[in-house]
């Protein structure tokens, strides 16, 4: 049984991680770390966790795993310690702020002979399996075109206000739903060779943006991402020979059109009178990856160097952003009008 600290017991470890792993077979949660340790004993109270702290270096002796769910600003100064230490790692995505902490990730886990797993879940979904199977058998033939759109209205519940403050999250929907966005991109069609970014933040944390990518492959790829709007929440990927659409739920609706003929399959990746479709079965899917990891000294279906993929993205396009246009930006009936007209 592998002994598992969780740091960090924020929303998704009080909703997703602690529950999830308190009913694995293969792990055992043995301490709880947070700066606050009210709300840890309240926690280890509620699933029998026997030890609490609020300094994860207390507590590096008596586990073989961690998952680091931590702000994101932490996830590499922590996990790069906890591995110095020999201890495995399921990191939180983003794995890290930047590649150069991604790199000193990767090599302490490879010096210590640790795992290292990130937790870009969306991999886990069994449709984001389906799809990176169709694509790989070739159904569509060549791919053309890919385009997503994605949001919602921001109802995550937070215990506290680090996803809004860009010197602790690094950025805002782009790194919080987009790395697992661009994380499957990368996974199911490769690499990508130029990106065009737009975003709104204007000095702070972004709720919408718009990526314009052109693949290695040849591809040529949309992503539009917001935290305060309803999008239609799916992908659509052309092919020459047919298409595939793709909602981004957990048993989304899939939609294959072949050779532009009536639809030839429409439905789940899993029948809907048995598949659990709470997020804690993908976190459950996650967890028993990386403990087999552990046990059979194997790499994680999300090792550091896949992690490191969408980071990168996504520290191109901050580089790179550009200024998002919206509804009450016209600059050209601003230029027409007169000073007196703009003070009143």
């Amino acid at each position: 049984m592998i002994k598992l600290a969780i740091l960090g017991c924020g929303a998704i470890v009080k909703g997703i991680h602690l529950p999830v792993s308190t009913l694995s077979e293969q792990v055992e949660v043995t301490v709880l770390v947070d700066k606050s340790l009210s709300r840890a004993r309240e926690m280890a109270e509620k699933y029998n966790v026997p030890t609490v702290a609020d300094d994860y270096h207390k507590i590096i002796d008596q586990v073989d795993a961690a998952i680091v769910a931590l702000p994101n600003y932490l996830h590499a100064p922590v996990t790069i310690d906890l591995l110095q230490h020999g201890i495995h790692v399921l990191v939180e995505k983003p794995m890290a702020l930047n590649t150069s902490d991604c790199d000193k990730m990767i090599k302490a886990a490879s010096d210590a002979g640790a795992v290292l797993a990130v937790g870009l879940n969306c991999r886990f979904f069994l449709s984001s399996q389906y799809v990176k199977q169709v694509l790989k058998d070739e159904w569509l033939g060549h791919i053309k075109s890919f385009d997503l759109r994605q949001g919602i209205i921001y109802r995550w519940p937070v215990a506290s206000d680090f996803i809004f403050r860009k010197e602790m999250a690094g950025g805002g929907v782009l790194t919080d739903i987009g790395v697992h966005a661009l994380d499957l991109l990368l996974w199911w069609l490769g690499d990508y060779e130029s990106v065009e970014y737009y975003d709104d933040a204007m000095g702070g944390v972004e709720a919408n943006c718009e990526l314009h990518l052109r693949l290695q492959s040849g591809i040529s790829a949309v992503v539009e991402l917001s935290r305060v709007r309803d999008l239609r929440n799916s992908w659509i990927i052309r092919g020459e020979r047919g298409t595939l659409k793709v909602g981004v739920d957990i048993n989304p609706l899939i939609h294959l059109t072949v050779e532009n003929h009536d639809i030839v399959l429409a439905g789940h990746a899993v029948r809907s009178e048995i598949v659990d479709r709470r997020i804690q079965d993908v976190f459950r899917r996650q967890l028993d990856d990386f403990a087999n990891a552990i046990d059979n000294h194997r790499p994680p279906l999300v090792p550091g160097q896949e992690g490191k993929r969408a980071v990168k993205l996504i520290e191109t396009c901050y580089a790179l952003k550009q200024p998002l246009k919206q509804p009450w930006m016209f600059p050209q009936a601003l230029a027409h009008r007169t000073s007196e007209e703009i003070q009143s």
